[in-house]
């Protein structure tokens, strides 16, 4: 199944993602007249020609490591100088002329090297453009979505919990009234607790597994804690690997302990020494004993759990969040440009933070698109959970962004290593010879594809964990 979804997130996510930073370095390329000869999903050795059209050819190429937009001079990351590119043209002219003889209308002829340089820039970063706006779009659309509260936890002994509601469950309705914010569902029951019919059950609408039903919450029949600490994550080969579970309620650390920081600070101090959690799982109460490390790699705790305060609801035991409420129109479209330019800045930073340490190794590990499918999977596994494609557009919306950063990297056989060429040439005020940028261009492209298979050997051996909750 994980694999399945990996595929499918492939289809949905990458594929489409990878023909619209090529499309625009296409639309580009024919705004500024160059000829397109091929337009290529993946890279080559080619496995099909798919179609041709006004004297481009569609193909679908082996190596499933992006596209490429080959237009008349280059192949498919280099310029190839003029003797190829005299080839290409005389039988680009010979096609021209098949077409005239029909009546048709004729492309015209236009190589790269004909082209100025802001065009080529023009053309270069294009491809990178059209994925900042279609992440841009993307997150317009998800600030317009709306998501019904989810269940973060249930207190001890609470008519939540004992009723069995749990991490991960939507609630919809309360007493048959649609509800969209944790704001209507307090006003929801409040109301109910003011009427007349204070002593029959709450009815909640939950949905979990895709299906609906209904819960019915009584009073309390014994005392319940009104916070705790939710673990939200766990870092792999920690102390709690194996030990914890992500949604892992904290009730109590050797039997006192109990708020977030009060935890922290705690077995912070008691490094090298046995401490014991009480934790709810479920419908389980369960005693854990853990050894904090005395000095946890950088950005890990000693006990490599991640956590979060939660606040239980007084009469329910129940604590919840908005995950989403949408925005009109008009202030999604700030929210999404203004998301697009938070996460354009996190990946910019992103190499100062990594030298810095600020990063957790799974933070700062390179993914190959076998890792990024992977999490793809987890995100379309998410999207189904959740009955909305939030989260999917949000992913595709960070890949996106990704995808158009990385290539405008100034590394030889990228776009950006192709920019930077062309902003040499304004400086020096003549272009490069053709064939010693082609091979600094393909030996840029070898690293990258030597770096791509250790990548993908790494994420089919190392699989990308549960980042996505």
């Amino acid at each position: 199944m994980d694999f399945l979804l990996a595929v499918l997130s492939f289809l949905i996510v990458l594929t489409p993602l990878i023909l619209i930073h090529e499309w625009g370095h296409f639309i580009a390329c024919r705004m500024v007249g160059v000829t397109v000869l091929e337009f290529g999903l993946g890279f080559p050795p080619r496995a099909a020609k798919l179609f041709e059209r006004n004297g481009t050819e569609f193909t679908l190429n082996w190596l499933p490591l992006g596209g490429f937009v080959r237009p008349l001079g280059e192949d498919f990351v280099r310029p190839v100088g003029e003797e190829a590119t005299e080839r290409e043209r005389q039988a680009y002219r010979q096609y021209q002329a098949e077409l005239e003889a029909l009546g048709k209308k004729v492309p015209k002829l236009k190589s790269v090297a004909e082209a100025s340089p802001l065009q080529r820039l023009f053309f270069l970063a294009a491809g990178s453009g059209m994925n900042i706006i279609a992440a841009m779009v993307l997150l317009i659309i998800a600030a317009t979505i709306t998501l019904p509260p989810i269940v973060l936890g249930a207190a001890p002994n609470s008519p939540a919990a004992q009723n069995g509601l749990q991490y991960g469950d939507v609630i919809v309705a309360v007493n048959g009234v649609s509800v969209s914010t944790t704001e209507q569902i307090d006003a929801q029951i409040a109301a109910h607790r003011e009427s007349d019919r204070k002593a029959e059950p709450i009815s909640l609408t939950i949905a979990r597994d895709g299906e609906q039903r209904e819960v019915l919450l009584g009073e309390a029949t014994s005392r319940f804690p009104s916070q705790a600490v939710l673990i939200t994550s766990i870092t792999r080969n920690s102390p709690a690997d194996g030990l914890f579970q992500p949604n892992d309620i904290i009730v109590s650390v050797d039997g006192r302990v109990r708020g977030t920081e009060s935890i922290v600070e705690y077995v912070r101090e008691r490094g090298g020494t046995p401490v014991t959690f009480e934790v709810q799982r479920g419908n389980e109460r369960l005693t854990l004993e853990v050894v904090p490390r005395r000095n946890p790699p950088a950005g890990e705790g000693p006990v490599g759990i991640g956590l979060r305060s939660l606040v239980f609801d007084f009469n329910t035991g129940l604590a919840l969040e908005n995950r989403a409420e949408g925005k009109p129109f008009i202030e999604a479209i700030g929210a999404g440009v203004q998301r697009t330019g938070v996460v354009l800045e996190t990946l910019i930073r992103f190499p100062v933070d990594l030298i810095r340490g600020a990063l957790t190794i799974e933070e700062a590990r390179p993914v190959s698109v076998v890792g990024i499918s992977q999490l793809g999977g987890q995100v379309v596994s998410a999207a189904v959970e959740d009955r909305s494609p939030l989260r999917l557009i949000n992913f595709a919306a960070l890949i996106s962004l990704a995808l158009g950063f990385t290539n405008l990297l100034p590394i030889p056989g990228l776009d950006g290593g192709r920019i930077l060429f062309v902003l040499v040439e304004i400086i020096r005020g003549k272009p490069m010879a053709p064939e010693r940028e082609g091979v600094i261009h393909m030996v840029g492209l070898m690293i990258i594809l030597s770096l791509f298979v250790v990548l993908v050997v790494n994420d089919l051996v190392n699989p990308i964990g549960q980042l996505i909750r």
